[in-house]
């Protein structure tokens, strides 16, 4: 019975943290709109993202990570970071932007909760994240030099480091798990990308955010940890 409370417990839990996040969503972006004008097509204020996605997304990742990892230390720090790529998903959707507000504290934190997240250690939380944004790097030179870097930005360069930290990089033990987050977002990223341009949602110039790809990577990598 226990067993069966805990998802449904934790569900309702994260409906309540994606409802707050959608809070955090739209004070940051009253901040970021005092710093820049809203591109556009860009819509600033309350959307069904911050109503209905967030609170329904809340519910279900969280569901799900408690019945898979039951009630442990890592279901704690995961159901923490779910909270963050919720954050990056709605918020890059809507504005094509990831915040450094964001990910510097998560950054941090990762590297000052990876003793508690196993199988995640402290050295495969630098080196991951040093990997992700390696990795990344050169995609948003690339994107910076050739399209005005519309597409694949410096934001998702850090966002790639925070994916590592959360996830770790251990070649010895081989948990390779930053890796896996990496392809994982690739991998939706490519699928969508080749889906809008087939239904012509989306040009070849039309940049696509990548930051929602890149977070329901780290997502799934987190649930199978």
């Amino acid at each position: 019975m226990t067993s069966q409370l805990l998802p449904l417990g934790w569900a309702v839990l994260g409906a309540g943290l994606g409802w707050g996040v959608g809070r955090l969503c739209l004070g940051l972006e009253r901040w970021t709109g005092l710093v820049r004008e809203p591109e556009a097509g860009e819509r600033m204020g309350p959307t069904w993202l911050e109503r209905w996605a967030l609170p329904v997304l809340g519910a279900a990742t969280f569901a799900l990570f408690a019945a898979r990892q039951g009630l442990t230390t890592a279901l704690l720090i995961h159901s923490l970071w779910l909270l963050v790529m919720l954050q990056v998903l709605i918020f890059d959707l809507k504005h094509r932007l990831i915040l450094d507000a964001v990910t510097f504290p998560t950054l941090v934190g990762a590297l000052v909760l990876a003793h508690w997240s196993p199988p995640v250690t402290l050295d495969a939380s630098m080196l991951g994240a040093l990997f992700g944004g390696g990795v990344l790097l050169p995609l948003a030179v690339i994107s910076d030099l050739l399209h005005g870097g519309r597409g694949f930005g410096w934001g998702d360069v850090k966002l790639g480091m925070v994916i590592g930290a959360v996830t770790g990089l251990n070649f010895a033990s081989g948990d390779l798990f930053t890796l896996q987050a990496l392809l994982a977002g690739a991998l939706i990223g490519g699928v969508v990308s080749v889906a809008l341009l087939a239904t012509r949602r989306r040009g070849l110039r039309d940049g696509v955010p990548y930051g929602p790809f890149l977070a329901v990577g780290a997502v799934i990598t987190l649930l199978f940890m």
